[in-house]
């Protein structure tokens, strides 16, 4: 079985899954508040978007302490705004056609396993990618798709600290 979004949130840990937050335009944190009915309000207290942002990130990952389904939309966005590197690497792995590391292919379905893993492999030994992040994206591609593709990976074991 795949591990789900929050699973993967919660297993990078508080500061990793705080600086993916952070590091999304407002539109798609509010979007990842929302996922999990937050309220996506400016409070009183919060004198500095940085402040609103920084509780934003605070509110989001309690519900990913407490085992709230959620991440989903966080992760997407975190993935499409800032790492377009490895999503093209990838895809270029694989040969599926895109746009700047983004397609409609259903790559996860028609490439074979073996193609698959790989890229999966290739990303992983890749200098300067960061392997928590490429293991997060591969098990996010496997939970996205319902498939267990990446698992002779040992994807979980690269996401602790």
């Amino acid at each position: 079985m795949s591990l789900a979004p929050h699973e993967i949130c919660k297993r990078l840990g508080e500061a990793k899954f705080k600086e993916i937050f952070l590091s999304l335009n407002s539109a798609a944190m509010k979007a990842s508040l929302m996922e999990v009915g937050l309220a996506a309000t400016r409070q009183a207290d919060q004198t500095s978007l940085k402040k609103r942002n920084e509780d934003w990130a605070k509110r989001l990952w309690s519900t990913v302490v407490a085992g709230k389904p959620s991440c989903k939309v966080m992760m997407f966005e975190w993935l499409r705004q800032t790492k377009s590197d490895f999503l093209i690497a990838f895809l270029d792995a694989v040969g599926v056609p895109h746009q700047k590391g983004l397609t409609d292919a259903d790559f996860m379905k028609d490439a074979p396993e073996e193609k698959l893993l790989a890229a999966g492999k290739l990303l992983l030994a890749h200098p300067s990618f960061d392997h928590r992040e490429v293991a997060a994206y591969l098990l996010f591609l496997d939970f996205s798709n319902e498939t267990n593709k990446f698992s002779s990976l040992d994807l979980e074991q690269k996401l602790a600290v």
